[in-house]
């Protein structure tokens, strides 16, 4: 971690803590529907078995589907709680890595985030890079190759909505992403735009004004 400053290393300390607690609860509440589902399955198991005219080559022979009703459900929980420790991780080993300059851009990002059910940004600004930490990766990309983005936002389902950034070197796309929070969309643009006044932004599509209104100013 670099030397920071007593209210620097505060605000990191902050961070990271907040971050592992979102993360501990994430996984806790994957365990408790893990333990549902396995209560459930143990009483469709009890039911067969007391229903069975032999108990006893039954409990020895139960049928695959049993086996496969507990295993499917074991690899995915575990995965998922092992994806989410793994990308917590990096998001904590990259927060370490902030400099002086990317911390005060971290710390001005995370002003206007509400992070009150997401406690890990969409991306971090660090060391010339933007990072963004999809489930099971971590996706690097040099600022100074990112020549033109592309914006469009998406109506999902629920009248819920998605702001898309596509970015591109000078040929071709080098990455895409997606992030619900209007003011996460707004401030990588703003801050690309410092970086780099040379970058060209196209809009496929306009956010209508009242989307604006509802969740604040974005880039038009």
């Amino acid at each position: 971690m670099y030397n920071y400053s007593t209210e620097d290393s505060l605000f990191v300390q902050i961070e990271i803590k907040k971050i592992k607690k979102a993360r501990n609860n994430a996984i806790a509440f994957i365990m408790v529907i893990f333990l549902i589902y396995a209560v459930i399955l143990l009483y469709v198991f009890s039911d067969r078995w007391l229903n069975a005219p032999d108990k006893l080559d039954f409990y020895h022979n139960p049928p695959l589907f049993l086996y496969t009703l507990l295993l499917f459900p074991t690899i995915l929980f575990t995965g998922l709680s092992w994806a989410l420790f793994i990308k917590n991780q990096k998001y904590i080993n990259a927060l370490q890595q902030l400099g002086s300059h990317d911390l005060n851009i971290y710390r001005r990002y995370t002003r206007v985030l509400a992070q009150r059910y997401m406690p890990i940004a969409p991306y971090i600004f660090c060391k010339n890079e933007l990072i963004f930490f999809p489930l099971f990766a971590s996706k690097k990309i040099p600022v100074n190759q990112i020549r033109r983005i592309e914006t469009k936002y998406v109506r999902n389902y629920r009248s819920t909505y998605s702001f898309h950034i596509y970015f591109y070197n000078d040929s071709t796309k080098i990455y895409q992403v997606a992030m619900n929070q209007i003011a996460a969309f707004d401030f990588l643009q703003k801050q690309l735009l410092e970086e780099n006044p040379n970058l060209t932004i196209t809009a496929r599509n306009q956010i209508p004004s009242y989307l604006r209104t509802k969740y604040g100013p974005t880039h038009d």
